[in-house]
């Protein structure tokens, strides 16, 4: 099925490289930086390729508030290559968007000139809300029931609650996978009191938050962005991701509960050498996990699904398609 899916993906770049007129949107998340290139084919977004760094924008925010050099140098260097994977594609304009890590930071505006000088780059740093309603774009293009959506990012995790691909209400918290490991993880594997604690405070935050936001049942839950996607890799046992395996996947509570524990008594040494989770989300997704398990807690839901649609396809949407149809 791997081998399957590696040469679907191959044949399309093949197929769509020939093809004109592809744009191409660019997430500077928390953790990871994503370009997305693709077509709009009378109305229909058709995806082309896509491309992930992992540049850890977040680094050290929480003690700082402000943008690492480090991590500016990854992601610089992460959008001069995407710039050249762009360029081979024949990209004709690009959307660019900023997340939790550039709305925190007191440095952004130096760092946003910085990349308009050296690439000519363009970047929009949106709310939590407006990321929110770009994922809730995003999985509307697969979905069209009442939807209870979540996304677990770097620096925070976003609620999006729709019925009849139209949003009813969001909100984003500022609790990600990359901020809670370095408020709460200090040891290698984490002691249980660091786990514990970290746990307290995410329910506890979860649970203040979301009251009187939470829908009437039913509805689907389902899950976007790289802690979803990778719990459902580990899983799978996958060891190259494959889009068609991933997407509409799903993952029980109780599955979750048997991951963590694995994930709980590794090294993240022993983390990076297993198979279906990136070696550079290994320090991170024990987080993502706790994060995810709470949102079974305070929805009393025992199952989710995974989307593969998330703001990327979003803001693709929202700002190509919908604004020249």
């Amino acid at each position: 099925m791997e081998n399957k899916c590696e040469s679907n993906l191959a044949e399309l770049a093949i197929h769509e490289k020939a093809e004109k007129h592809h744009l191409a949107v660019i997430d500077i998340g928390t953790n990871s930086t994503r370009m997305l290139i693709f077509r709009n084919d009378e109305g229909k977004l058709v995806r082309v390729n896509k491309s992930v760094r992992y540049t850890r924008m977040g680094q050290g925010i929480n003690q700082t508030g402000k943008l690492h050099p480090d991590a500016e140098k990854r992601n610089l260097e992460a959008l001069e290559e995407f710039k050249n994977i762009a360029a081979d594609y024949e990209v004709e304009d690009f959307y660019l968007f900023g997340t939790s890590a550039m709305r925190d930071a007191q440095n952004t505006a130096a760092y946003l000139a910085a990349v308009k000088e050296k690439l000519g780059f363009e970047i929009e740093v949106i709310s939590g809300e407006a990321e929110a309603e770009l994922g809730f774009i995003g999985v509307s293009q697969c979905f069209d029931e009442k939807l209870l959506i979540f996304d677990i990012g770097g620096g925070s995790t976003e609620f999006i609650y729709g019925e009849d691909n139209e949003i009813k209400k969001m909100m984003s918290i500022n609790l990600g996978c990359v901020r809670c490991t370095e408020e709460f993880i200090f040891s290698d594997p984490p002691s249980f009191q660091e786990l514990e604690r970290m746990n307290e405070k995410i329910y506890a935050e979860f649970e203040k938050r979301t009251t009187g936001f939470l829908p009437t049942k039913p509805y689907k839950l389902i899950g976007i962005g790289g802690t979803a996607t990778s719990l459902a890799t580990i899983k799978q046992k996958l060891k190259t991701y494959c889009s068609e395996m991933v997407h509409e996947s799903t993952i029980t509570k109780a599955e979750l509960e048997r991951i963590i524990d694995d994930l709980a008594g590794k090294t993240i040494k022993e983390r990076q050498n297993m198979v279906g989770l990136e070696a550079k989300r290994a320090d991170i997704i024990l987080a993502g996990a706790f994060l995810l398990l709470n949102i079974f807690k305070i929805t009393g839901e025992t199952v989710f699904t995974v989307c593969d649609y998330d703001n990327l396809e979003g803001a693709a949407y929202r700002h190509f398609v919908m604004e020249n149809s």
